[in-house]
């Protein structure tokens, strides 16, 4: 007798062989295994930490590649190790004009070394600052050199920059920074040797001495010039009050005058022309009016510059 048909095997078998078919047709719907993507070659200095297989590569923020291989190639010649990152470019939203998409790895093949040498270049970026993901970012750097390892022959080598980071640790490490604490701590103790050596001791004594002295002169100045001052307060109301003075003199000789002037006409009515009475009172007058003159000025610049008594009129330049 035959044994009976287990019907969980058969439903087993048959969805295995469903999904293998949706698979298959999946794959090769697709094309993938159909297709060949342009293979490169890079070499980065430094480390590679983070960048793993699979990792994006763009040009300027596009997906254009994707990491295929990351593995360390040591030469026992120069006991030197190296890094090659394999990537292939196609795989990602990148298309050429007028080119058909089974026509692309020739294109790659035959323009890449053009691109190349216009300057373009590989560059590590950080792909998740939270997870310290890399990925490759290509671009053009024509104004920085090519640098060409040539370890594998059988792919284009796209050459490499170093990062930011990277570039201003070889600026830092090229500052002597040594050297430079060296002279600092030199200055320093030439600065110490100095504050604490006995000049520098006299120095501040003789300083100290001359603030002293300056503050001891102020004092005594200042002592003097009180009862310069004061005398010289006093002085300045007796000058104005001889100006006073010498203004009531003055208009008393001004009536004085008007009085002979009036003398003088009745003289003349009295003696006539040609007298010599009226010619020395006529004289007389004048050096009378010149008096006259002379205190109203004296008085004057009393009034306005009591300090000429002492120090002279002041003279008035013109501008």
């Amino acid at each position: 007798m035959s044994k009976p048909v287990n019907k969980k095997v058969i439903g087993i078998f048959v969805v295995v062989a469903i999904a293998l078919v949706v698979a298959a047709i999946l794959i090769l719907g697709s094309g993938k295994f159909f297709k060949t993507y342009p293979k490169y070659v890079m070499f980065f200095e430094g480390s590679v930490k983070g960048l793993a297989i699979g990792a994006p590569v763009d040009f300027r923020g596009v997906k254009i590649g994707t990491v295929t291989e990351i593995k360390m190639m040591y030469n026992p010649k120069d006991l030197s190790i190296i890094i090659p990152v394999y990537i292939e470019l196609g795989q990602g939203e990148v298309e050429v004009a007028g080119v058909r998409p089974r026509d692309l790895v020739k294109m790659h093949r035959e323009q890449g070394q053009e691109l190349i040498k216009r300057g373009i270049k590989a560059q590590l970026e950080m792909q998740s600052f939270v997870t310290g993901q890399l990925m490759i970012s290509l671009d053009f750097y024509p104004d920085k050199p090519a640098r060409f390892v040539g370890a594998d022959k059988r792919y284009p080598e796209i050459p490499t920059v170093p990062t930011t980071l990277q570039e201003l640790t070889k600026r830092v490490e090229k500052i002597p920074i040594e050297q430079i604490f060296d002279k600092l701590g030199g200055a320093l103790d030439g600065i110490n040797k100095t504050i604490n050596s006995a000049e520098m001791a006299r120095i501040m004594r003789s300083m100290a001495q001359g603030v002293d002295d300056a503050r001891a002169l102020l004092q005594n100045i200042n002592t003097e010039i009180k009862p310069v001052a004061a005398d010289f307060k006093d002085t300045t109301q007796e000058i104005r009050k001889l100006a006073v003075s010498a203004t009531k003199a003055s208009d008393y000789a001004g009536l004085t005058l008007k009085s002979a002037q009036g003398a003088m006409g009745n003289i003349e009515n009295m003696t006539g022309d040609n007298s010599l009475l009226v010619y020395r009172l006529n004289k007389t007058l004048g050096e009378l009016e010149n008096t006259a003159r002379s205190l109203r000025i004296l008085t004057e610049t009393l009034d306005q510059q009591p300090q000429s008594l002492f120090f002279g009129k002041k003279k008035i330049g013109r501008e």
